[in-house]
């Protein structure tokens, strides 16, 4: 590794920054993160504060876990790569698929498509959701509906179904047919409610109007985190989810839980719809489940959408994937 006065001669020169101006960082140029151990960060200056973000919502075993560090060593040497398309596999993915099941039993899930990260795994839920309706007789099934204040990743479809402009304006038009329910943010909602249980039956209200307006036959899936994360880390009431639950199952929506932050601990409980009781048709995964030392995200799905693709004739093959799917380093941190 260069020297420091390298690093901070250097320091977004050529490296653009996500979330972040070009010339805004090359004028305040960003802090060097040179280690970490346990929970505290160690700058190029030597100052070590406490990580308490973890990362990025993503590192919640620490810094100092040997066990997934040797894990990720050990499967370097053995295989560091190895396509997972059609066709292939590799040891370290059926056991990373096997654990993923495990983990998630008890929220009614039972298979698993591995992705590269959050923004991939909603991309490709929304892609499954369309798909799954087609299989069924229903391709009139198109459209998503998701929160304001929710986030749900960068790519083109995660962007569509963000609550939160700034993710949008900039590369608008987006993906047609999403549209936008309130927030159960109970400090600032257009119903000047702030008791969130009633605040909670406002919003199903208003789902129900939104899914006769639009013709429930057009309407493919709702996605919702369970805890919104970068919306403000609003938690909703605790009848909420159950209330989307419940509509959706009357109009044959599928109920997507983006996991992404709210999974594997993070909240208190193994899942963020944990806390709710509820079991939604497909949960997207990533972050927590390596602890950020590897990206790897995923799919998980319960019976009732699975069956549907592998009872189906040609047209229920996947035709979406990457080239770093049940990546065999990822899949190893992983498990």
């Amino acid at each position: 590794m260069k020297d420091d006065n390298f690093l901070r001669e250097m320091n977004a020169r050529h490296l653009w920054h996500p979330m972040g101006h070009p010339g805004e960082q090359q004028a305040n140029a960003p802090k060097i993160i040179k280690s970490a151990a346990g929970v505290r960060i160690t700058d190029i200056d030597g100052h070590d504060p406490v990580d308490a973000v973890g990362g990025l919502w993503c590192v919640n075993l620490g810094y100092s876990n040997d066990v997934v560090k040797q894990a990720i060593s050990d499967q370097l040497w053995q295989l560091p790569y190895y396509s997972a398309f059609a066709g292939s596999t590799n040891p370290a993915a059926i056991e990373a698929s096997y654990a993923v099941q495990e983990f998630f039993a008890e929220d009614g899930m039972t298979r698993v498509f591995f992705t590269s990260g959050g923004s991939d795994s909603v991309d490709t839920a929304l892609r499954m959701a369309r798909q799954y309706h087609r299989l069924r007789g229903e391709p009139t099934r198109t459209k998503f509906l998701s929160l304001k204040k929710g986030y749900h990743g960068t790519h083109w479809g995660g962007a569509s179904v963000n609550g939160n402009n700034r993710f949008r304006i900039t590369y608008e038009p987006l993906l047609p047919g999403c549209f936008h329910l309130p927030s159960p943010y109970t400090y600032r909602n257009p119903f000047g409610e702030t008791n969130g249980a009633l605040l909670a039956q406002k919003i199903a209200a208003a789902m129900v109007d939104e899914i006769e307006f639009q013709d429930p036959s057009t309407i493919a899936a709702f996605i919702m985190e369970p805890i919104q994360g970068a919306g403000g880390v609003i938690v909703p009431d605790a009848s909420f989810m159950k209330h989307m639950r419940e509509i959706c199952d009357r109009y044959g929506i599928l109920m997507i839980s983006d996991e992404v932050i709210t999974g594997f601990g993070r909240t208190g409980d193994w899942t963020g719809a944990r806390h709710w009781g509820v079991q939604p048709d497909m949960m997207t995964i990533a972050k927590g489940i390596t602890s950020g030392y590897f990206p790897v995200g995923g799919v998980v799905l319960g019976d009732k959408v699975a069956e549907v693709f592998e009872k189906a004739g040609p047209e229920g093959n996947i035709w979406t994937g990457y080239t770093y799917s049940a990546h065999p380093v990822g899949a190893a941190a992983v498990v």
